[in-house]
């Protein structure tokens, strides 16, 4: 046994291998802390330091000495949310929550938007400022929008704050959904921390279940479609449009499976651990509008944006215009929180130019009353195929480098359609092909059906469920590249 390769995975930091759900050392490690874990979970006080050392260590591993910018944050929330509770004074309430505000939007902006604004303001004044790269710290998005969802609670009195910093603590580090989600609401998983926490057997089944899930989702779909969309969307000039339009489809399934493959195994690991953090993506690819897909698509991220963004800026309850005007500011800031690049800006300024053709259309049409069946399934279908290809071609400029790339594809799949290359893509790529229709298959399925496939693996003997989960490693690991792939969320 290599006692120094084991010690080196619990002491070292290594930024070009951060620790992920799907390499085989997290599930070393989490097999390591599950057996402990099971003797301290009962006990309030071991759970929590136990959990919390656990979680700050796998952010180690993945953030290096970030990790103390996490700590830094953690405190300095944790005391604001105090004087924002504490304050009689309504002026003195509102002082506190903006202060809290411009500390943790700052941060954000210092780390992720500083290299966006000098580039920018170096291209409208000429100048030529320069600043050294500024490394983004894994999950920095999701835990600022955790705690500042956490402190406008406490302001709004949606939830009581909590004086007990380790509870806080656990909730804004718990490593499940610490580094890409989902953005986990303090009033949803607070109250976890005050019960006893109960592991049932039924639990852990579907914990497991949603990991297996997750892991072929990720390292056999989302992996094995990238090595496709990766060359095309390189130089997509020299594709045909067919080709393009098949990267952009195999894109669609990679970033669907990759980050719900995560979301999944973040949700499943919880489970086994006794917490729950809701539900993060329902089908999305099923939606009949584009506010149906933001209802199923990182419902976590979509809720956050309309309780925190959508709701206060007035919502739908200041006239259509103004309806569709909120959307749009929603979905343009939610697109910049995604990265900051002008093509992020732009795909999400066009999911609300989308969002407010929806409410509109739905205003002057969502009245009229179809008698006929086979009418009704026809339209359900054309609703279908315009959100998809709509989010499709959205998802170009997302994936695209930049957006001459991305209108370079845009041009291939328009005007240069040639057929003649689809019967030699079938006979060249057959394992690409049926991996791109199992993807469509799964996700054909309804929330009903996956339900009780959940319910089938939980009543299965448990020699069939490590059979299958075995199966599912192996087959991870026969299509993983050298090395494991980080999950596209990372980035953000």
């Amino acid at each position: 046994m290599d006692f120094a390769a084991i010690g080196k995975i619990f002491t070292s930091y290594d930024s070009k291998a951060p620790m992920l759900f799907n390499s085989g050392a997290f599930f070393f490690l989490f097999i390591f802390f599950l057996l402990i874990y099971s003797m301290v979970y009962k006990v309030k006080m071991a759970r929590t330091i136990y959990v919390i050392a656990f979680s700050l260590f796998f952010y180690y591993k993945a953030s290096g000495w970030y990790l103390l910018l996490l700590v830094g944050s953690a405190v300095a929330d944790y005391l604001f949310a105090i004087m924002v509770s504490r304050s009689k004074e309504e002026w003195l309430r509102k002082l506190w929550l903006v202060v809290s505000i411009v500390f943790s939007l700052g941060l954000l902006a210092y780390f992720k938007y500083t290299n966006f604004f000098v580039i920018n303001w170096n291209a409208i004044t000429g100048s030529n400022f320069s600043i050294s790269e500024i490394f983004l710290p894994i999950g920095i998005s999701f835990y600022t929008f955790q705690s500042l969802s956490y402190i406008i609670d406490v302001y709004w009195k949606k939830i009581d704050v909590t004086n007990n910093f380790g509870d806080y603590l656990f909730f804004l580090t718990f490593f499940p959904h610490l580094v890409a989600g989902p953005i986990v609401k303090a009033k949803l998983f607070l109250p976890q921390l005050k019960e006893e926490v109960i592991i049932k057997r039924e639990e852990v089944y579907m914990g497991l279940y949603l990991i297996i899930c997750g892991l072929l989702k990720k390292s056999v779909l989302a992996d094995y479609v990238s090595q496709y969309s990766d060359l095309v969307f390189a130089d997509p000039g020299h594709y045909s449009g067919f080709e393009n339009l098949m990267a952009a489809y195999c894109y669609a399934l990679q970033i669907y499976c990759d980050f719900s493959g995560y979301s999944d195994m973040a949700i499943g690991l919880a489970k086994i651990m006794g917490f729950n953090l809701g539900v993060n993506f329902n089908f999305p690819y099923q939606a009949q509008s584009i506010t149906d897909f933001w209802r199923r698509w990182h419902i976590a991220l979509s809720t956050w944006l309309r309780d925190y963004l959508y709701i206060p800026l007035g919502g739908n309850k200041k006239g259509r215009i103004r309806t569709y005007i909120n959307s749009f500011i929603t979905m343009l800031l939610g697109g910049l929180w995604h990265g900051a690049s002008w093509k992020f800006v732009f795909w999400g300024g066009m999911h609300g130019v989308g969002l407010a053709v929806h409410k509109l259309f739905d205003h002057k049409f969502g009245n009229i009353k179809i008698e006929k069946n086979w009418q009704k399934s026809i339209l359900k279908i054309l609703a279908w195929a315009l959100t998809f290809h709509f989010v499709i071609f959205l998802w170009i400029f997302f994936r695209a480098k930049d957006f001459s790339v991305a209108w370079s594809m845009v041009h291939q799949i328009v005007f240069n359609m040639d057929l003649a290359f689809v019967s030699p893509f079938f006979s060249a790529r057959k394992l690409l092909i049926i991996i791109l229709i199992f993807g469509i298959i799964t996700h054909a399925v309804s929330s009903e059906t996956n339900q009780r496939l959940m319910k089938q693996f939980v009543g299965i003997p448990f020699w069939a469920k490590l059979a299958i989960f075995v199966v599912s490693v192996q087959l991870a690991i026969q299509f993983t590249n050298e090395s494991v792939q980080p999950f596209i969320y990372f980035q953000f």
